[in-house]
């Protein structure tokens, strides 16, 4: 009987490369997924944090008393810095529309806010589909 513990056969080149294609096999979609949630990840941070953004204007303009709304708080492309950079990393329009529906107790509040991209000579680029939340916000009884 052979001892098959000292053979110096080793493996063949075909066999080598054949067991790196079947890796190859495994590896390349695995690393596709991971890259593809990653990027999906990131699309989904920034319409949480601009939901969030409209959301709090909302609630801010709720707030105040109904007469100082219109028009003082209408706004367009305001840039929000969100980490203190100095650099606008969204913009935020806000459209009151005042006897919404033709009644002098309803006033609308509508809320964009964008991501942007700052470029490099000052102006920005809108990165995704904007997020719009609008209200009505009720006067109540006289």
């Amino acid at each position: 009987m052979e001892n098959r513990m000292f053979d110096k056969r080793g493996f063949s080149l075909v066999e080598v490369l054949t067991t790196l294609a079947l890796i190859a096999l495994v590896i390349v979609p695995v690393l596709a997924s991971v890259a593809q949630s990653s990027v999906f990840s990131k699309r989904l941070d920034m319409t949480y944090y601009a939901s969030y953004l409209a959301q709090r204007r909302i609630e801010l303009l709720k707030s105040i008393d109904f007469t100082l709304l219109y028009p003082d708080c209408n706004e367009q492309n305001i840039g929000i810095d969100i980490n203190g950079d100095g650099i606008s990393e969204y913009k935020r329009t806000t459209e009151i529309t005042q006897n919404y529906a033709g009644s002098g107790k309803l006033l609308k509040i509508k809320v964009t806010v964008t991501k942007v991209l700052a470029n490099l000579n000052g102006s920005y680029t809108g990165m995704g589909t904007p997020i719009v939340m609008e209200t009505i916000v009720f006067k109540g009884f006289d």
